[in-house]
């Protein structure tokens, strides 16, 4: 079904509101397009609340299932007309006492170092409560329950869902400020590029995977254990052998469950219910465990390291000590980035998915539906009815709403919807705290989201270079997650954009290359992380670079030519 198929795009709601091509990988399902706005602005305003950022809210809106979002500043635009710029904030801020109570919050948060408590709450207190409810509802089995108590555990997947993503977004600022300000000190000290600012971030997080300990124990058991050897060398298709593998007594068996329980129910690359899981794709999960055993990745701290020393001698002599304090809160707080990810919303939407996979079966044997994984395309009410009285979408009507999503693409929506946006705020206007903030936050979202205008020659693409280095290699050209299953060991991943979800192929791949994001996106993260090649933002590399070709791909240049 093509796009042209689709509604209008229209604005949902006043203001301008931007394409966001790079958290999701494809339009979303009604599901999740009811649950993800509401806690995404729940968390991610109370985040900016407690941080006194001017931004009240980030409006998020699905608009034919593709995600846009529209900022909502706090007050009115100022009139500056009769009142010097430096204290048009200060005459709003006394009469309106929400604005003085931000700004007064955002002049303790750089003394305060505010991050750092919320980086201790993460650790003891959210991610540890998140993990534990993941445990308990993943130790229930859907197939084992009456219709009624499928849907109260259904009902139980969706509101930790629900929990997770508000969690995800409350913890946006602590996980990005400090990376902002790192950026948009350095980018105010030197001439570097995001990408070569940001490089000294590489090796700070210890874990990309979310899940190191686990397959670390797991190679070293398999690598012990003759029979795990042997289920490996024989040609045994991928689903059996994982289940052959978790049956093995000792430590090889309880070492795989304990890596699948933690990956397994996650999507592959994608925060919805409607992307496949790990575990649904066991070829990938057998690739990743035997390209892990055969070495550990390559470590790129060392590689961080020069790249600190060779950016803070382009500081002036004056800002170095500043630079390293930067850096190193920067540094503290990186691994928060993708830890959102894998520690709140993936799992929960893993289990939410698996849940419904469990009605979906059900209602494809009573003939309700013809496809168990359709019903990821029905809204939580729909659903619900569908078991209860059978009425709801059709056969036909799922599958149709599968359809679109499957071949819907983000290139073919609309960038903007509604008036053009405004300036940004003059950070002259504020007070040197909030002024601060707000260039910090500025400087974060666009290494986000900013991606640069197509410069293709013939065959060669050009992006953002994420990490230095030149690879040759197959380029393997992905545009849904079901195709995840024809990467091999080694090729060049070639994608619209990754998410978290995505880190469990990490290990197969020799370079990244993508058509959207920044030098902060997910895939210019776990380049970096993983030392990889990576050049992400080049706008049309799906579309210009073929399938199977050899490719060529520069992390330093930012540069990708097929070579054969």
């Amino acid at each position: 079904m093509s796009i042209a198929a689709a509604p209008a795009f229209a604005p949902p709601g006043p203001g301008s509101w931007s394409l966001d091509a790079t958290h999701f990988t494809r339009p979303a399902t009604r599901f999740h397009a009811e649950i993800f706005p509401a806690e995404f602005g729940r968390g991610f305003g109370d985040g900016l609340r407690r941080y006194g950022s001017l931004l009240e809210r980030l409006d998020w809106a699905f608009v034919n299932g593709f995600s846009y979002y529209c900022p909502r500043p706090m007050g009115a635009p100022p009139d500056v007309s009769d009142h010097p710029p430096h204290e048009v904030w200060e005459r709003i801020a006394a009469d309106d006492p929400r604005i003085r109570e931000r700004l007064a919050t955002s002049a303790t948060v750089f003394e305060r170092r505010l991050w750092r408590e919320d980086l201790r709450r993460w650790d003891s207190e959210v991610k540890p409560s998140l993990l534990a409810d993941h445990r308990v509802l993943l130790r229930v089995e859907p197939a084992a329950l009456d219709d009624a108590d499928l849907l109260a555990h259904l009902d139980r997947c969706r509101e930790h869902q629900r929990r997770a993503c508000y969690l995800h977004h409350l913890f946006n600022m602590p996980a990005l400020l400090p990376m902002g300000d790192f950026l948009a000190h350095c980018q105010e000290w030197t001439s570097r590029t995001p990408a070569e600012i940001l490089a000294p971030l590489a090796g700070s997080s210890s874990d990309p995977l979310a899940a190191g300990e686990e397959l670390a124990r797991l190679t070293a058991a398999v690598t012990a254990d003759p029979e795990a050897r042997k289920l490996f060398g024989a040609s045994i298709e991928p689903a059996r052998l994982l289940d052959s593998l978790r049956a093995l007594p000792g430590p090889t068996g309880a070492a795989a469950a304990a890596y699948l329980d933690q990956v397994g129910w996650r999507p592959v690359n994608g925060e919805d219910v409607g992307d496949p899981c790990v575990l649904e794709m066991p070829g990938l999960v057998v690739s990743a465990i035997r390209t892990a055993a055969a070495g550990p990745p390559t470590a790129n701290e060392e590689w961080a390291a020069d790249t600190a020393a060779e950016l803070r001698s382009a500081v002036p002599p004056p800002h170095r000590g500043r630079f390293d304090e930067l850096l190193a809160e920067a540094r503290l707080v990186s691994r928060l980035r993708d830890e959102r990810g894998s520690s709140a919303d993936l799992p929960a939407v893993g289990l939410t998915r698996r849940a419904i996979l469990a009605v979906g079966r059900r209602l494809a044997r009573s003939g309700r539906i013809t496809d168990p994984a359709h019903l990821v395309e029905a809204g939580y009410i729909e659903l619900r009815e569908l078991v209860r009285t059978g009425a709801g979408p059709d056969p036909a009507e799922l599958a149709d709403r599968a359809r679109y999503r499957e071949h819907a693409r983000y290139s073919d929506a609309p960038p903007l919807l509604g008036p053009p946006p405004g300036d940004p705020l003059p950070p002259q206007w504020l007070p040197p705290a909030a002024a601060r903030l707000e260039r910090g936050l500025g400087a974060v979202v666009q290494a986000m989201f900013g991606t640069p205008a197509a410069r293709t020659v013939g065959r060669t693409v050009h992006g953002l270079g994420a990490c230095p280095g030149v690879y040759e290699g197959t380029a393997r050209v992905i545009h849904d997650v079901a195709e995840f299953g024809r990467l091999q060991p080694g090729d060049v991943l070639v994608t619209n954009a990754t998410t978290t979800a995505f880190n469990i192929v990490l290990p197969l791949l020799g370079a990244i290359v993508t058509d959207r994001g920044g030098a902060l996106s997910h895939a210019a993260i776990v380049a970096r992380e993983f030392a990889i090649p990576g050049v992400v933002g080049c706008t049309d590399a799906t579309a210009v670079l073929p399938d199977g070709a050899r490719v060529r791909v520069d992390g330093r240049a930012g540069e990708v030519a097929v070579v054969s």
